[in-house]
């Protein structure tokens, strides 16, 4: 499902900036809510019943900003997807800074199960900051569906959007390893 949830966000700037360049930006949005219905409805069944739920209430959401989307058939209602991507992406990782454990402490003990304290800590606060950096893309795509061009929305949404992202998860992954050298694993 997550992988669902990542092609979409992906491929939502530029199916929609195509879809928008012909005029056909209901035709794009259509599309993009088969892509998620479908197999959403289908990885329902094979998941825990709680983490299922999440997951389709996010999928959920997505679809229903598709059919808004689709009724009100504005350009800039279009562009704010990628946004919702991201606070969605915000509420996921929200979510576990108040009920515990962290979106990050989850995915480090995939890897190693007895983490020490300072490693927990270290898994909040960089929850934390992915929360942050969710918030402020979200913001600025906002801004950019509103304010900008449709050539500027696409190349950030689609290209440094992501790159950002990439670049947060290098040097984070960089700093833990230099900050982590004695813990072994």
């Amino acid at each position: 499902m997550r992988f669902l949830l990542g092609s979409f966000t992906i491929g939502y700037p530029l199916l929609i900036s195509a879809a928008l360049a012909f005029g056909r930006p209901r035709l794009g949005a259509a599309i993009m809510g088969i892509v998620l219905l479908v197999p959403g409805a289908l990885a329902w069944r094979a998941r825990r019943r709680r983490e299922a739920l999440y997951q389709l209430a996010e999928v959920v959401l997505l679809a229903l900003f598709l059919a808004v989307a689709v009724i009100v058939n504005e350009a800039h209602v279009f562009r704010l997807s990628p946004a919702l991507a991201n606070v969605v992406m915000l509420a996921s990782f929200g979510r576990t800074l108040l009920s515990g454990p962290s979106m990050t402490e989850s995915i480090a003990r995939i890897r190693r199960r007895d983490l020490p304290r300072e490693a927990i800590a270290y898994c909040r606060r960089l929850t934390l900051l992915w929360c942050i950096f969710f918030g402020l893309n979200a913001a600025f795509i906002t801004w950019l569906a509103f304010y900008a061009s449709l050539a500027s929305w696409t190349i950030y949404t689609g290209v440094v959007a992501y790159l950002l992202a990439g670049g947060f998860l290098m040097g984070e992954l960089v700093y833990r390893h230099w900050r982590f050298a004695n813990f072994s694993g």
